[in-house]
């Protein structure tokens, strides 16, 4: 699918979903839905989002207790 027929198909202008691949825009969360959605995909499968840190998996988190 084309920058152009995503555009279309989710409402949006093409700049806006080169924008998006270029990380320069983070998307509101009704976009990234529509998006996703237009790819057969899920969110967070498309976005990604660095500056976040990963969530701890609970066989390694430590629990300190005086």
């Amino acid at each position: 699918m084309t920058q152009d027929e995503l555009a279309r198909k989710v409402g949006v202008r093409r700049e806006t979903i080169v924008f998006l691949e270029q990380g320069k825009y983070n998307p509101s969360l009704r976009l990234a839905h529509d998006i996703a959605r237009a790819l057969h995909a899920r969110i967070d499968d498309l976005f990604i989002f660095e500056d976040e840190p990963e969530p701890e998996s609970p066989e390694h988190r430590e629990i300190l207790v005086d």
